[in-house]
């Protein structure tokens, strides 16, 4: 007789015993082969070349001007380009960059100091370069200052803990007012320094200087640093921050604590005369919270506040609080350019400009 076909619970008991049978190898020869070859190590990306990863931007003045774009595909690599203007960032041009690699320096900043003297610092290097970025050489290490010597109009001011303090100084301050050159870029000291640690300092484009100290301390020069005594309001005060309009005018911004306790801007002092007299104007019930920098221009008080927010005061007889403006961007820092300020966005790479405070317009950089 022919044998009778298998049922299909026959079949499937089959296939299963096949399938553990190949199981059961499987599970051996991955207790008892020997481990694979590991996987090759990927390829690193290349070291950063400029530590900077956002847009740096510095005018000398409303029309001279440079750019770093760093240029980042990814977070640790950067093809930074180097560029200059000479029509206040309508138009740029590639420049040559001081150096293929900084490295892992902290920090790289641009100092425009005039049309065609530029400075790039980084860690405690610095380059020159005098023609407008086509050449570039090594300057002074980054804490130390040429002799001391006064200083030309429109310079750009740095406060720094100098190696080169004036001699004849019997007390040094922990903290040095430097400017730099304008037929080098050398960072040079003031030959008179103030008694008391500079905390805000702000120069006028008719080169005059003020600076102010950590209790409250307010001087300008007129060839040396002449104390003036502002009107301030009552204790407790922290510091002041000082905005430059021209020798005869400049604006205080006063920190001191609330009620609850918190730092904040508690009143803003005005002088039209060199500090011979002020006008003093309470903070104290404004919705200014804070300030991250402030700056004059065309004799307008322009103040960052804590969320970013410009704010301006226009002088007028009797003072008021700075009021908001709106549908503003979002600013960082100011910068006083001639007759514009130059705001620095909140960690976007980008820049604004104005010329009243009110107006802002953005500053359209090389690709």
């Amino acid at each position: 007789m022919p044998p009778e076909p298998s049922s299909p619970r026959r079949r499937y008991g089959l296939l299963a015993a096949l399938v553990a049978a190949a199981v059961a190898v499987t599970a051996g020869v991955a207790l008892f082969a020997p481990d694979p070859e590991p996987a090759p190590p990927e390829p690193q990306p290349a070291s950063v070349r400029w530590n900077a990863t956002v847009n740096q931007v510095a005018f000398a003045d409303e029309r001279h001007g440079w750019a770093l774009t760093p240029r980042c595909a990814a977070p640790t690599r950067c093809e930074p380009r180097f560029w200059r203007t000479l029509d206040g960032g309508g138009t740029w041009q590639q420049a040559v960059l001081p150096t293929d690699d900084l490295g892992r320096d902290t920090g790289v900043q641009l100092v425009a100091v005039g049309p065609r003297t530029i400075v790039v610092e980084a860690g405690r290097r610095r380059w020159l370069s005098t023609d407008s970025g086509e050449t570039w050489r090594r300057g002074l290490a980054l804490d130390a200052l040429r002799a001391p010597a006064a200083p030309p109009t429109g310079v750009r001011l740095r406060t720094t803990s100098g190696t080169r303090p004036d001699p004849g100084q019997k007390i040094r301050p922990p903290r040095l007012l430097a400017w730099y050159a304008l037929d080098s870029g050398q960072p040079t000291a003031f030959p008179d320094q103030p008694a008391w640690q500079p905390i805000s300092v702000s120069a006028g484009p008719d080169g005059s200087i003020w600076a102010a100290g950590g209790n409250a301390q307010v001087a300008v020069w007129n060839g040396r640093w002449q104390a003036v005594t502002p009107a301030l309001p009552p204790p407790p005060r922290t510091f002041v921050q000082v905005a430059a309009v021209d020798r005869r005018t400049a604006y205080l911004l006063v920190f001191g604590a609330d009620d609850d306790s918190l730092l904040r801007p508690t009143a803003v002092s005005l002088t039209t005369d060199g500090g011979r007299t002020w006008r003093l104007h309470s903070l104290r019930g404004s919705t200014l919270r804070g300030s991250r920098d402030a700056a004059a221009v065309r004799g307008r008080l322009v103040v960052v506040d804590s969320s970013g927010g410009a704010r301006v005061l226009v002088p007028a007889p009797k003072l008021t609080a700075p009021y908001a403006v709106e549908d503003g961007p979002a600013l960082w820092s100011l910068d006083s350019t001639g007759g514009r300020l130059l705001g620095t966005g909140v960690q976007d790479g980008r820049y604004w400009t104005t010329t009243d405070g009110e107006t802002w317009t953005e500053l359209r950089l090389p690709a």
